[in-house]
Parts: C-alpha cells; sequence; structure tokens
C-alpha cells in the first residue's frame, strides 16, 4: 500500500465546496458550491471545465448517475434540477420540498431518486418522468442526507434529531432507528457490501452500524471537530472522512485505527468521495479549493465474506463495549492526540500549484 499523492488542484467556484461526485465512467468529477452552481472537471485538462447555473441559493449536494447520461442538484432554493452534464447544461426542475433541499441521491439503475429536505422529509422520485412517488416522514428535525443502499432496498437517512434511519423502499415503512445521545449526523455512507452504514457526526465522531446485528460496530474519534463528509473505499477495507478541524482521515477499517492524516486545505473540508474504482479520490473545502489524489491503495486487497467479518471482530480497538452505556454504546475513544497516522502535505508538492487562468463557461439558464 503506497501513500495517497496529490494529483490535480482546482479552483473555480467562489464559495464553500459543498459536494463532490466522480463520473462512474469517465475521468471527470462534479462539484457544487454555496455560490449556487456546479463544475464539471476534467482530470487530464485542468483548464477545461463546465459552470452549470440555474438555482438561485446555494447548491447543497450532488449525485451523477450511473451511466454518467445525467447528473442532479439539491438546493437551498427547495428544488431539485437534473442536469445533462453538456456544454448547453439544459435542466429540468423537480419540486415538491417545502423547504431547502440538502440531499439528493440516484438509485443502482438511475432510475429514481431520494431527496432529502429541511422539511424533516424524504421524497422518493421516478427521474424519467420527473414524477414524484412517494413521502418518508419520520425525522422530527432537518434531514441532512439521505443514500440508497447498493442494492436499492433500504435507504439510510441522517436528520438533526440524532437519529440514523433504515426505510424499506417498497413500503416507506421505517425498519430501523439508531439514536445518537451526543450530536447529530451531517452524511451517510453505505458499505459497497450492503451490509454496514456509516454515519458522521457533528461532534466529531464516526460510528458504523451492523444492519444485521442492528448495532454500533465501530466508533471513532480522531478529528477535531465535526465530521462533514465520509465514504468507504470501492474494496470496503477504508474510509475516508472530512472535517471543520481542515483534516482529512483515512481509517483503516480492518485494524480499527487512522491511517493517514491530510492537511492542505485552509479551514473546514466540506466534501470527500472516492472514485468508483478506488484508485482516486477528490476533497472539496470551504476555501473554495478541489483536490484529485491518487489514493495508491494495494489493488490486491477486494471485499470478502472473511473481511466484512473481521470488520465487525476488529472493532476500534481503542474502545471497549461497556454493557451499563445506552444501546452498549463503546466508551469515549481516545481523541486524536493518540494521533500515529501518516501525515500528508499536499502544499509541499508541485501539483499544489494552481493553474493561472481556469477556464470556466457558463451554461444556458432555462
Amino acid at each position: 500500500m503506497g501513500d495517497p499523492s496529490l494529483m490535480k488542484h482546482f479552483k473555480g467556484h467562489t464559495k464553500a465546496v459543498t459536494g463532490i461526485v466522480f463520473n462512474p465512467l469517465k475521468n471527470e468529477i462534479l462539484s457544487c458550491s454555496s455560490d449556487k452552481s456546479a463544475i464539471k472537471w476534467n482530470f487530464d485538462q485542468s483548464l477545461r471545465c463546465i459552470k452549470f447555473e440555474a438555482h438561485t441559493e446555494s447548491v447543497n449536494d450532488i449525485a451523477w448517475a450511473p451511466d454518467g447520461s445525467i447528473m442532479a442538484t439539491a438546493s437551498s432554493d427547495k428544488t431539485v434540477r437534473i442536469w445533462v452534464p453538456t456544454l448547453r447544461g439544459a435542466s429540468d426542475l423537480f419540486r415538491a420540498h417545502t423547504k431547502p433541499v440538502r440531499s439528493v441521491d440516484f438509485s443502482s439503475s438511475g432510475r429514481k431518486m431520494i431527496t432529502g429536505s429541511d422539511d424533516k422529509s424524504l421524497k422518493l422520485w421516478r427521474v424519467s418522468q420527473r414524477y414524484f412517488l412517494s413521502s418518508y416522514t419520520g425525522h422530527t428535525n432537518w434531514v441532512r442526507c439521505a443514500r440508497f443502499s447498493p442494492d436499492d432496498m433500504v435507504i439510510a437517512s441522517c436528520a438533526e434529531d440524532k437519529t440514523l434511519k433504515l426505510w424499506d423502499t417498497r413500503t416507506t415503512d421505517c425498519i430501523h432507528t439508531f439514536t445518537d445521545q451526543k450530536g447529530w449526523g451531517k452524511k451517510v455512507a453505505w458499505h459497497p457490501e450492503g451490509t454496514l452504514v456509516a454515519i458522521g457526526l457533528n461532534n466529531s465522531r464516526v460510528k458504523i452500524y451492523d444492519l444485521k446485528m442492528q448495532k454500533l460496530i465501530q466508533y471513532y474519534r480522531v478529528n477535531e471537530d465535526a465530521i462533514n463528509s465520509l465514504d468507504f473505499h470501492p474494496n470496503g477495507n477504508y474510509m475516508i472522512a472530512g472535517s471543520d478541524d481542515s483534516q482529512i482521515k483515512i481509517l483503516d477499517l480492518l485494524e480499527g485505527r487512522q491511517c493517514y492524516t491530510i492537511t492542505g486545505h485552509d479551514g473546514p473540508v466540506t466534501a470527500v468521495k472516492f472514485s468508483k474504482d478506488g484508485s482516486h479520490f477528490a476533497t472539496g473545502g470551504a476555501d473554495c479549493h478541489i483536490m484529485l489524489w491518487r489514493s495508491n491503495f494495494d489493488k490486491e486487497v477486494s471485499i470478502s465474506d472473511s473481511s466484512i467479518e473481521n470488520l465487525q471482530k476488529e472493532i476500534n480497538l481503542k474502545t471497549i463495549n461497556d454493557e451499563n452505556t445506552e444501546e452498549n454504546e463503546p466508551q469515549e475513544p481516545s481523541k486524536a492526540e493518540d494521533d500515529d497516522s501518516v501525515i500528508i502535505d499536499p502544499r509541499k508538492s508541485e501539483n499544489y500549484e494552481l493553474s493561472d487562468i481556469i477556464e470556466v463557461i457558463d451554461s444556458d439558464d432555462e
């Protein structure tokens, strides 16, 4: 396993980056921002990008359909837009929420879409017909994130009501609720096998739950501030997390420890994402910067039943279950002072230098 290395450094947004996603088929990434825009970037030609503008408020989340043909943006203007990510940038408007929309995600087929909002609800859509299918209600505060499981059978959502809820996509019933006593979730992410779900909390914790056992199996506190974004590596053995403390942590889930601490953003890290094959990851921050990295992880490591079992057994070695705590929550893990991870600072890399000019082509507004 090699150390991650910086590949590209982009700046085109004028306000905080709020989301990042990779094109599943090409060497491209999409980013969205509180500057009301989304930008498509190319790995190999950093001077060529396309800027999409139509929202009237902050764009809070972004998603790319599995076939790469369309993208979706969720905004504080209470709408979701579906775009064809080309130079013309035409978009279709989806409107059903009554307050800002914080989250958007496509199903694995790309035919459906789930959105989450400050109106405390999730909405399920049929994309091709812009057809609203159903609402998921039960959260008692703003919904921050909602994501389909890999098999589309379950939706995981987190909200400021300090809950992580699991929903049956066929019945819209809530099938389980995990409640946190100390913090609320900002982002959720599914393990590639679909048997585990992770949540990043505003109190600097990362928690991983097992759906079959319906219990917490891993618990990390390696950052000093809120976790804004997190994602599993496609091999299922690593996780990346970005925090308000300006650090990016890469966690080795099998060993239950942090293996890399990445610096470089000036202020909160607001978005992190692995590429579909895990060969790259991208980070975005409140500093308006986006960094594209080569993961350099061992390609021989892959998902297996044994790795899932090991992940369940190797519960963060610094935390031990206390039967006297609610829901067998582990004791408070040690803080980041115990950091023995490899520290990587991209500011020492020649690839950190920004190009003098970033060409951004504005799309036609609808």
